[in-house]
């Protein structure tokens, strides 16, 4: 453990790196990712893409789906996609790495597939939040949270996550449900714009805030940013972390994911706080 413990020290401010990198090396057309001009454009420029690698895709039916939300973002680069998760009627959590720009340029799509999104499953963000942590910390990825409000009113069949309570304790080997829209292939960066999840187990804490993920046989990677990390309790699903980074560019070692535990607090204030 403590050779992970020493790996991820020195790389994590690398994979947040990349992490913007990749983002802005995706391609999206007004209707959703293009999996194809995603992939030759990261190649050309010799980027890495976060999707879940080796999961399931998850069906209307499943009620992991009736929370989850793709976030697309508009920049100078082109665009680029997250993942996260409905906490509110119009407030949805995800990763700070995924707001840097214009809350106007961001768009919330409500739905399985990206591509495939009708323009009712699709509202327009008018303003985010970010933890103040990520700012003055962010070489060590600590609060990589944002909240991101947006305007209308939230799909008829979308309820929020359950979020974890504070006094929540994630133990080493937990089993844990990640979810997200991104690619399926890290280094061809190919199958983003479908949402999937996986399961995994917790292998180490690495901070107060932050977990890692065994990734060796499944994980996620580049797009699922800010998306949801799940424990099941009996038939409720509750939402314990945000996906922050992840080891390399395969997606096939350890990813990272801020606890929310800790920041319950802030959560709660800054919802009632964009409402106004």
């Amino acid at each position: 453990m403590r050779k992970i413990k020493k790996e991820i020290k020195n790389q994590k401010m690398n994979q947040l790196l990349c992490v913007f990198l990749i983002l802005t090396s995706v391609s999206i057309t007004s209707c959703g990712v293009n999996p194809e001009k995603a992939n030759k454009d990261s190649q050309n420029a010799n980027l890495e893409l976060a999707d879940i690698v080796n999961g399931k895709t998850i069906n209307n039916k499943q009620d992991i789906a009736k929370s989850i939300v793709a976030i697309v973002a508009q920049n100078d680069e082109g665009e680029s996609l997250c993942t996260g998760t409905l906490v509110s009627e119009n407030t949805v959590l995800t990763a700070a790495h995924c707001v840097e720009h214009d809350p106007q340029h961001l768009k919330i799509i409500f739905g399985l597939n990206v591509k495939k999104a009708k323009e009712k499953n699709q509202r327009n963000a008018d303003k985010y939040i970010q933890h103040p942590n990520w700012s003055k910390h962010m070489p060590a990825g600590e609060g990589d949270l944002a909240l991101i409000h947006f305007q209308g009113i939230t799909p008829k069949e979308y309820i929020p996550v359950i979020l974890a309570p504070s006094n929540f304790k994630l133990k080493k080997g937990q089993v844990i449900i990640m979810a997200g829209y991104g690619v399926t292939d890290g280094e061809a960066q190919s199958g983003a714009g479908q949402l999937r999840q996986t399961n995994s187990n917790v292998i180490d804490q690495q901070t107060q805030t932050e977990f890692v993920i065994n990734g060796d046989k499944s994980s996620v990677c580049f797009g699922d940013s800010g998306g949801p990390a799940f424990i099941k309790t009996g038939n409720k699903m509750i939402q314990w972390g945000v996906a922050s980074s992840v080891m390399n560019r395969e997606c096939n070692s350890a990813s990272i994911h801020t606890a929310l535990m800790k920041y319950n607090s802030w959560i709660q204030t800054t919802i009632k706080k964009m409402q106004k």
